[in-house]
């Protein structure tokens, strides 16, 4: 195809590949100048770049190339080869010509007149999936030559290099690029398009959907297997009847080997009951000599222990002697001390005497204390006298001048006072209206604290509803999991206790996407973390007593006390304004926050509104970024709040499901808190109840303060007035009073004054050295006394002492005579034991002579021997009456082990067999499971698709009824359920292309082909249906879609839309 996309041009060739000369060659070329410099659109993987056909049908020598854009048109008259573009793609691609709904014989698309043709089709093949790159390159060229004989295929690589042939090798190459020529999803002709409404019947359709679906592949596969299945089963019987045979022949074998095992089994017998009858002789005699032998040792301990007492007795008495000598040299030493020349008892006379001598002298130093004391007391009235006398002649003098300065200070004072008063009344006001304010504060503060309060009971409300939550959520996982939780708790042989169940430490903080979160982490929820197995043997242990059925999974993982980097995948989410799952999430516990990482990726799992916003998603290409490192992973999976599944990966796969209630998470917006979180909130309500109390106080205290100031100052105030008063009345009476006058001079009594200073200092200073001398003394005294008393208590320590010293010599002489009478006791009983022991000594020595000799092949034994006498004489008897000779045994154990190996080794493929028998029913199981989940999947997605894309065409309640018991399929278009055959060309052509448009999502097809599927379709449907194909070719953009019809195409509807219009040359019938 032509690569101006600016207007539709067309082929240098007719109808009859005749070269066609236009003058407008020289704009074409200048055009595709310009265009070659544009930035080319890559191809994807399988995409058609160029169709070559030779000889084939109406063309010549045509070629057309194609371009990577999701939606290009071919249009032409009719009979200018249009549907030969698509016969030519299916044939070159390995399709069958009665695929083309033409013919059945490849021959017949030879052109006429012509003996060969020959078709090359080259298909792109880069990027990472790209088929075997190093051997083809990036592209592929397919070319088929078809003769009157027969047809062979060519395959080349990306410079024409021949790889390989045959019509294998072009299957590999187009199942390896997911194309499928003879789907009519990837072709579809025009004949197909306009007759398959029409007159195929439910069970055709049914056929149809299936085959384009490739769920016939599955279903096949599925009835193969079972057949396969059921042959294996039947095989399996035949072996288990033939091994019955084998065990039966092995039955006569058997039992003549077990005779033999039983021959030899009594002859061994016979020999070790010979030996144990010897040891049990030898041990009657052994048993006096132990017994003999045990006394002759008690004898000896009891000798030793007597020796060891003596000695011991004797030590004893040597430390009594000892120790009396010790005492007694302690007594004459105290005595020495006591009674010596300058001992104790001189000491103490001496200090009693000098105490007495220092008593009297204090006597005497107190008697002059008191007599100077009383000269000073006479002294202090004379001069006190004196200066009376001296003040009062000075205020004489002054007298004339007194009265004018009190009548001032007066007057003064007044003035004071007044302007204090002043002051003070302003005060009153200032605490009055402090006192409004401390009021209308404490209330307010109150009104605050009752609201506080109200929080506080509310939130120990939800505290409650919350433990009653977490007990209900722990017997979410099992009415077990409760008393199992204890057990773990209780149980100290945890090197560090499990985490669990998962689902007790995770929160939903959004209700809206609760649903959501608990279907991804279902698998998860009620699993348990160790550390190490050896914790996690304890927990099977324990959900062993406590679990009936169904145990929880253990995740055994190393203990992190952090969680990873993931900060550069959740920016990555936020800058596409999307939601992480961990963005919903609050995790209580950092190892169970890791554990989802690892597990579940839950940093890279997005949460969607509705499957329309996944496509959206897919369209638009917001999560394929084109470089990530090892911080950021990729998102590849999505859920919707209704729990619906999409896998965000090339094949966008979406599972849905029933919605269920949930089991883990409530929609309570109280469950976005924890139990730590709530008793933390509780707490700082409670601390704020204190600091309101407490504010309340320091306000109540500061108000009485102000109070108190109030009331002091109103206080001051009376005061203050009622001195005001008095001193008016003083004024008054300054005024009216005359000075007095003495008759006395100054200078007589300032002489007199200074006598009695002398007096005084003279006395003072006896007084002081009185007073020093007696102090002086008395700290004499006090160490004189303070002598004696320890003196005493030191005469007093030694008479005790050797009171006591008597007392322990008695004691000690007394113990010396008990163990001179133990030593004579202990030295008979010593004797008469020596005596014992001799005896015993005889009796061994005479018992070790009757004993046998020791012999290494000799066992112990516990019989008697009259026990193993009769035994032994019962194994003689069996072996005389079953004599045979090695020979005979030796035949017999080499017949029955060849058979029995034989038999073994048949078991065991057997079972084998078996085994794998199971493993295919399991599997085919799943199979037919799987199937019908994806049956029903791929269901729903095509009636919904069907039912939008009617709807875009004002077609309403249509929708497709899939039975897949009776293999039938009708679709029923608005709701009287009109049949097919009776809607129009048009409509029929619309029910068509939506049916096949909504069929697009089941298989991926690197390009699809429609010819003429507008054929029957009014002007409106066709530029309707055309506008919806180019939306659902942008939806599907990694295909091409070329689109073959009869009809004129606006060139400039498409031009801004890039899709590309290729126009066939027209035909020459009016020349011919």
């Amino acid at each position: 195809m032509a690569n101006n996309t600016k207007r539709p041009f067309q082929s240098t060739s007719d109808l009859n590949n005749n070269q066609i000369v236009s003058p407008m060659s020289s704009t074409v070329k200048k055009k595709k100048t310009a265009d070659t410099t544009k930035e080319k659109q890559s191809y994807t993987i399988g995409q058609i770049k160029e169709l070559q056909m030779l000889n084939f049908m109406c063309h010549k020598n045509f070629s057309m190339k194609f371009h990577p854009t999701p939606m290009q048109i071919v249009t032409g008259a009719n009979g200018s080869g249009k549907s030969t573009i698509a016969n030519a793609i299916c044939l070159c691609l390995g399709a069958q010509a009665r695929t083309t709904g033409r013919t059945a014989n490849v021959q017949s698309f030879i052109r006429k007149g012509e003996t060969s043709a020959e078709l090359t089709i080259t298909l792109a093949n880069e990027g990472a999936e790209a088929y075997k790159p190093e051997l083809y390159g990036k592209e592929i060229q397919i070319v088929r030559r078809i003769s009157a004989a027969r047809s062979f295929y060519k395959i080349l690589g990306e410079h024409r290099k021949i790889i390989g042939s045959g019509k294998e090798t072009v299957a590999e190459i187009i199942q390896a690029l997911s194309i499928s020529p003879e789907n009519p999803l990837c072709v579809l002709h025009q004949e197909i398009a306009k007759t398959f409404l029409l007159n195929s019947d439910a069970r055709k359709k049914y056929q149809f959907y299936m085959k384009v679906s490739q769920l016939d592949q599955i279903k096949q596969a599925y009835e193969e297997a079972v057949c396969t299945v059921q042959s294996i089963s039947q095989r399996i019987n035949k072996m288990k009847e033939k091994h019955v045979d084998m065990l039966r022949a092995m039955e006569p074998l058997d039992q003549q080997v077990k005779k033999i095992e039983i021959r030899r089994d009594q002859e061994e017998n016979k020999h070790k009951l010979e030996a144990e009858l010897i040891v049990a002789r030898g041990n009657e005699a052994q048993k006096e000599l132990s017994t003999i032998k045990n006394e002759l040792d008690q004898t000896q301990k009891s000798k030793d222990e007597t020796e060891k007492r003596l000695t011991e007795i004797m030590n004893r008495m040597n430390d009594l002697d000892r120790r009396i000598k010790e005492f007694s040299r302690d007594k004459e030493d105290v005595e020495k001390d006591l009674s010596s020349p300058n001992g104790l008892r001189e000491l103490n006379y001496q200090f009693s005497k000098e105490k007495k001598e220092i008593e009297l002298l204090i006597y005497r130093l107190s008697r002059d204390c008191e007599k100077c004391y009383q000269s000073l007391t006479e002294i202090e009235e004379e001069q006190k006298r004196l200066k009376k006398h001296m003040d009062e002649h000075q205020n004489l003098s002054q007298e004339s001048n007194q009265s004018d300065r009190e009548r001032l200070q007066v007057e003064n004072e007044i003035q004071t006072r007044e302007n204090q008063q002043l002051q003070w009344n302003k005060a009153m006001t200032t605490y009055t209206d402090e006192i409004n304010a401390k009021n209308e504060t404490i209330r307010t503060k109150k009104s605050t604290l009752d609201l506080i309060q109200n929080e506080l009971r509310q939130k120990k409300q939800e505290l409650d509803e919350l433990e009653k939550l977490e007990k209900d959520r722990a017997s979410a996982y099992g009415a077990w999991m409760p008393d199992c939780l204890k057990a773990i708790q209780n149980d100290n042989r945890f090197k560090k206790k499990p985490i669990g169940p998962i689902g007790r430490y995770i929160r939903c903080t959004e209700p809206r996407w609760a649903y959501a979160v608990e279907k991804h982490l279902a698998s998860v929820m009620s699993a348990f973390i160790c550390s190490e197995y050896h914790d996690e043997r304890i927990l099977l242990e324990l959900f062993t007593t406590y679990a009936s059925g169904y145990r929880p999974v253990i995740f055994t993982m190393k203990y992190r006390d952090r969680t990873p980097d993931i900060s550069g995948t959740l920016e990555r989410i936020s800058r596409a304004n999307l939601l992480s799952f961990y963005q919903v999430l609050k995790i209580e516990n950092v190892v169970v926050e890791c554990a989802l990482i690892d597990l579940k990726q839950i940093e890279a799992t997005i949460l969607i509104e509705n499957l329309e916003a996944a496509k959206q998603l897919r369209r638009t290409g917001a999560l394929l970024w084109e470089s990530v490192n090892n911080k950021v992973k990729r998102v590849v999976e999505a859920w919707t709040c209704d729990g619906s599944n999409v896998k965000l990966d090339k094949a966008f796969r979406i599972y849905t499901n029933d919605r269920q209630p949930l089991r883990y998470f409530s929609s309570n917006t109280t469950q976005s808190l924890s139990n730590e979180e709530l008793n933390k909130e509780i707490r700082d309500l409670q601390e704020q109840v204190n600091q309101t109390n407490v504010s309340i106080d320091d306000l109540k205290a500061q108000r009485q303060r102000a109070v108190s100031e109030l009331e002091t100052i109103k206080k001051s105030s009376v005061e203050n007035q009622k001195k005001l008063k008095e001193l008016t009345k003083e004024l008054d009476r300054i005024n009216s009073v005359m000075p007095i006058t003495y008759d006395f001079t100054t200078e007589e009594l300032e002489e007199k004054m200074n006598e009695c200073n002398l007096a005084y200092t003279s006395t003072k200073a006896k007084f002081d050295e009185a007073i020093k001398a007696k102090e002086s003394k008395h700290q004499d005294l006090a160490d004189i006394t303070q002598k004696y008393e320890n003196i005493m208590k030191k005469v007093e320590s030694k008479t005790k002492e050797i009171v006591d010293i008597d007392e322990r010599i008695v004691e000690e002489q007394s113990k010396y005579h008990d163990m001179n009478q133990q030593i004579s006791r202990l030295t008979k009983k010593s004797s008469q034991l020596d005596e014992d022991i001799e005896k015993y000594e005889e009796r061994i020595a005479d018992l070790s002579k009757k004993l046998p000799k020791k012999s290494k092949a000799l066992k112990s034994t516990n019989r008697s021997v009259r026990e193993i006498q009769l035994e032994l004489d019962g194994i003689n008897h069996f072996l005389k009456s079953n004599e045979d000779t090695q020979e005979q045994r030796r035949q017999v154990i080499e017949e029955f082990k060849t058979k029995r190996d034989a038999a073994s080794t048949f078991k065991k493929l057997c079972d084998r067999c078996q085994a794998q028998l199971k493993h295919l029913e399991t599997f085919v199981n799943k199979r037919k499971e799987r199937f019908g989940r994806i049956a029903d999947q791929h269901q729903f997605l095509l009636r919904r698709k069907f039912e939008d894309l009617m709807q875009k065409h004002h077609f309403n309640d249509c929708d497709i009824k899939i039975d897949h018991k009776r293999e039938e399929l009708e679709i029923i278009i608005n709701k009287n359920q009109r049949r097919v055959a009776s809607l129009s060309g048009g409509e029929r052509s619309i029910s068509t292309f939506c049916f096949l448009v909504a069929l697009w999502g089941s298989i991926y097809q690197p390009f699809r082909l429609l010819d003429e599927i507008d054929i029957y379709m009014d002007n409106e449907k066709r530029n309707s249906s055309l506008e919806l194909l180019y939306d659902n070719t942008r939806y599907y953009s990694s295909s091409q879609h070329v689109m073959f019809t009869p009809q004129a195409i606006d060139p400039q509807v498409w031009k801004a839309r890039e899709v590309p219009i290729f126009c066939m040359p027209t035909p020459k019938r009016s020349l011919e």
